[in-house]
């Protein structure tokens, strides 16, 4: 059980942040020096956020099994829930587990998605904190109290990690998922320019220069892309070679009986993906798009087989993954789909060639949630 103390100091610090949020919530000219974008790839994981939800348990618990349980004993992993019972619960769901375990209780609603939460940007110093920067407000806030929760994450968890962690509340609306980055550049997807023109900045060329600003990376704003986020569709693994999505390869670890199905109003279809496998020329040039962008971007592309759905949110994916490298040794924890064994296994020779060590992270019940494992795990810090 979690000490009583320790339980009491969180919550009289999360009364506190939530007192003065509006004080220290918006952009400000004389706010401390922020670092750039963390990267995707490169170091090892050192710090890991992840939300537990109680009703979330039939989506996450494999998840969180698989890949807690492959960690370090070095990590720190904490850990957001709304109260103690929650957390008590979200132990009860591992196997054996090495990495160290930080509880957060925010005593308010919140969902399991972690990674859209923030954005994190390194410190600017060994001894400067690491800041989370956090989205003006969340999608269907005044309706949904998850989201209204979730809205207040990035501060609870600065009021909790003090003096380490402050948290920054930007001008834009965005979802941590819509940015990729790596050493050298930050993507990001169209629909956060849509969400923003002409409601937080009055151009494109005041919205890319208040994100250059805030990231420290060159950005590049995919001209055309799938409506989704980034990390489903394209990974970054340094280097200069940036791993994008293809459903012509995909197409070709799917059964043919089912390659041009379009499913029907409650058909499962191929792994009970809405409406079937979408394979249409439409939706392949979409992510033809995205490395035709990165390839004049001056990487080397390498395409993944990738199975969307026809709802343009279901997807079987092998790039929504968390990665890390030291001296060598290079690591992806790879989501894998049970009943999609040779799509699996083409996918994790793509990674194995391009010298990684693969840990598989079981998310069958997860992707018909619209995400994946990198959407249920926010990186804090890398060393």
């Amino acid at each position: 059980m979690i000490g009583w103390q320790k339980v009491l100091g969180v919550i009289l610090g999360l009364l506190a942040a939530s007192a003065i949020l509006s004080l220290t919530g918006n952009t400000s000219k004389g706010r401390p020096k922020s670092g750039s974008i963390l990267p995707e790839c490169g170091g090892r994981l050192r710090e890991l956020v992840i939300h537990y939800e109680p009703s979330a348990k039939p989506i996450v618990a494999m998840v969180y099994r698989d890949f807690l349980g492959a960690l370090a004993r070095d990590v720190v992993v904490h850990v957001v829930c709304p109260g103690n019972a929650a957390y008590e619960e979200f132990r009860s769901l591992l196997g054996a587990t090495k990495c160290q375990f930080s509880p957060m209780l925010t005593r308010h609603p919140i969902t399991t998605w972690s990674r859209d939460r923030w954005v994190a940007l390194a410190p600017v110093s060994k001894s400067a904190p690491a800041t989370l920067w956090v989205p003006r407000g969340e999608v269907a806030e005044e309706i949904w109290p998850a989201r209204a929760g979730d809205e207040r994450v990035g501060q609870d968890l600065a009021w909790a990690l003090a003096p380490l962690v402050r948290a920054h509340r930007s001008d834009l609306y965005f979802d941590g998922g819509d940015f990729l980055a790596d050493d050298k550049r930050v993507f990001i997807v169209p629909r956060v320019l849509q969400r923003n023109l002409q409601r937080t900045v009055s151009s494109r060329e005041v919205f890319l220069a208040t994100l250059q600003a805030e990231l420290q990376r060159e950005v590049i704003l995919l001209n055309e892309a799938p409506d989704h986020h980034a990390g489903m569709f394209m990974a970054s693994v340094g280097d200069n070679v940036m791993l994008v999505g293809d459903p012509r390869l995909g197409m070709e670890y799917v059964p043919e009986t089912v390659r041009g199905h379009a499913g029907k109003a409650g058909d499962p279809g191929y792994m009970n993906l809405p409406g079937g496998p979408d394979f249409t020329p439409a939706t392949q040039r979409l992510f033809d798009a995205v490395a035709a962008q990165c390839s004049t971007a001056g990487y080397h592309v390498v395409r993944m087989p990738i199975v969307p759905g026809r709802d343009g949110r279901t997807y079987l994916t092998y790039l929504n993954v968390l990665l890390e490298g030291t001296g060598g040794q290079r690591v992806v924890y790879l989501p894998y789909y049970r009943g999609a064994e040779a799509l699996n296994a083409a996918a994790q020779k793509i990674w194995i060639d391009l010298g990684y060590s693969v840990r598989l992270v079981d998310c069958t019940a997860v992707y018909p949630h619209y995400g994946c494992l990198h959407c249920l795990v926010n990186v804090l810090r890398r060393t």
